[in-house]
């Protein structure tokens, strides 16, 4: 396969002149210091409107005696970063790991939190006031049981909905899911225990809710034995559809086999009624006892929670992972109503060389790193297209929390970005909060779906645009080969060296660290080399 590259650049602080997409990380301080934050933020849940961008985000501050919680987002249409608030924990409640998000009137906001790891309730937040308020949510089996996860939505009747894992047992060995809906004052309307009875290792857990607009709730349950060390567990996945006084109407359930269908992390439905599931599917091996194996999934019912089949989201078969790290996360509709977008990460594997001054030899290290992946499964439930990105340089994590169609077109991406240099090189936090807004391709640069044709050996063959560059460059991977990639001052140093294995990567290059002058761009695979000339401003 021919080389074929295409270098852009994204100028005006991450921003594309007249569509209004960008791709932005922020640092943010610490409250009591007002120094940067070094410590883990990233966005969790985003809610765009016609003028502003919300979002909560996990949020760590070394200023706090608990220092793992929540913060809350503001943001322009363009990305800029408006308004950073770290929730304040109380004697009673830590705000960790807020799940979902909702607003009525763009004042007050709501999220559900894991209160130290054991107990999900919901943050009533004031933007405005800053006043912090929990709609407490127990365990209805076990008085201070634990319960966990929260999976917030809205429903038709100004409610909220979640669904927990909790307790059955004292000992707190046997899970089951409660669904309470709730209302903006904390009353609670009604609460449901759902799920197969426990027995031997096998448990409940649930990652999914969905309400409807008749009012129908939705809830993914993965039933399943993770025990077993050097033999096959079994698997199932169970959909329940309750009425909006929480009777059950439907259930649909799988196999429970050595290989089949698991957990359920969202659930989207299309104009027709037909549901779509993102699930993993699953099987154990006696090599990897500890962890099972296998990849993401599309399960397809219709209205009538009749199984009409799956789509096999394991296009890259390259390296055998645990299920939990290649699925997908979020699935919504596509805005044109010709399918669904499906948006998660990819897991690489990349070659580091460096070299050691105090050892005088070159070491070679084997990183993991995920990409932030979305991808378009068309009407014919075929995948149309993948988008690929990474950001800060060339081996760095990308991990999407969170999609949301964007009101004036487009998807907005909330994610963390994760560097594991990032102090020691640019000074910046290790993990930053990752907002996205790319077009209804997916891409970050239009025309990001266009491949180039150019021959090989054309002087067009690796291209940057435009020219020169200031703030960032973004760079597309169109080989099909692993591709290596060099940015070289004009006296030789090497800036930066990494590696693309996929095809339509976009690599997300800052230049804040680089000094004004020439640089060089070098790419090389098995087809060939190129290089092309940039200046930064």
């Amino acid at each position: 396969m021919n080389l074929k590259i295409l270098i852009f650049l994204l100028i005006a602080g991450g921003t594309v002149e007249s569509q209004d997409l960008f791709s932005k990380v922020y640092t943010v301080p610490e409250d009591g210091t007002g120094l940067v934050n070094q410590w883990p933020n990233y966005l969790t849940a985003v809610f765009p409107t016609d003028s502003l961008i919300y979002a909560f985000g996990y949020s760590t501050d070394t200023t706090y005696k608990n220092i793992e919680g929540t913060a809350f987002f503001v943001f322009a249409l363009n990305g800029d970063l408006l308004e950073y608030y770290h929730i304040k924990d109380s004697e009673k409640y830590n705000y960790f790991y807020p799940e979902g998000i909702h607003t009525w009137d763009g004042i007050t906001f709501y999220t559900s939190f894991n209160n130290f790891y054991r107990e999900q309730s919901i943050l009533k937040f004031n933007r405005f006031t800053r006043k912090q308020d929990v709609l407490e949510i127990k365990n209805s089996k076990i008085n201070n049981g634990d319960i966990l996860r929260g999976n917030l939505v809205a429903t038709v009747e100004d409610c909220l909905i979640t669904a927990s894992d909790i307790a059955i047992d004292s000992a707190g060995y046997n899970y089951k899911i409660q669904i309470t809906k709730i209302d903006t004052s904390g009353k609670i309307i009604w609460q449901s225990v759902i799920g197969k009875e426990p027995f031997n290792t096998f448990n409940n857990h649930c990652f999914s809710a969905y309400s409807d607009l008749s009012g129908n709730i939705y809830v993914g349950v993965g039933f399943n034995d993770y025990t077993g060390v050097g033999w096959k567990a079994k698997y199932q996945s169970l959909l329940y559809k309750l009425d909006s006084d929480g009777n059950i109407k439907n259930v649909y359930t799988s196999s429970l086999t050595e290989e089949g269908f698991n957990q359920i992390y969202d659930i989207v439905e299309n104009k027709k009624g037909w549901l779509y599931l993102s699930s993993n599917y699953n099987w154990n091996e006696p090599q990897y006892p500890y962890a099972n194996m296998g990849y993401g999934i599309i399960q397809i019912l219709d209205s009538d929670f009749n199984f009409m089949g799956y789509i096999n989201l394991n296009y890259d078969t390259s390296l055998s992972t645990p299920a939990s790290l290649k699925t997908f996360e979020k699935v919504i509709n596509s805005n044109d109503e010709k399918g669904i977008i499906v948006g998660g990460f990819t897991v690489r594997k990349d070659t580091i060389i460096n070299y050691i001054d105090s050892l005088a030899r070159l070491d070679t290290s084997l990183i993991t790193h995920y990409v932030l992946t979305i991808l378009k499964i068309d009407s014919t439930n075929q995948i149309g297209w993948k988008r690929y990105y990474r950001i800060r340089n060339g081996y760095d994590h990308g991990l999407l929390h969170d999609i949301k169609s964007f009101p004036g077109g487009g998807y907005i991406i909330g994610a963390e970005s994760f560097n594991g240099e990032a102090y020691e090189k640019f000074k910046e936090p290790y993990f930053m909060p990752w907002l996205l807004r790319v077009d209804d391709y997916g891409c970050l640069i239009p025309g990001c779906d266009i491949v180039s044709t150019k021959n090989p050996g054309s002087k067009d063959e690796l291209k940057i645009f435009p020219n020169p560059a200031s703030n960032y460059f973004v760079l597309v991977n169109s080989s099909d080969e692993k591709t290596k990639y060099q940015i070289i001052s004009s006296d030789g140093k090497i800036m930066d060296e990494f590696s693309s294995y996929l095809q339509g990567e976009q690599v997300i290059m800052p230049l804040h660290n680089y000094k004004a002058g020439s640089y060089f761009i070098k790419a090389e695979n098995n087809s060939g080399r190129s290089s092309t000339l940039f200046i930064k401003q």
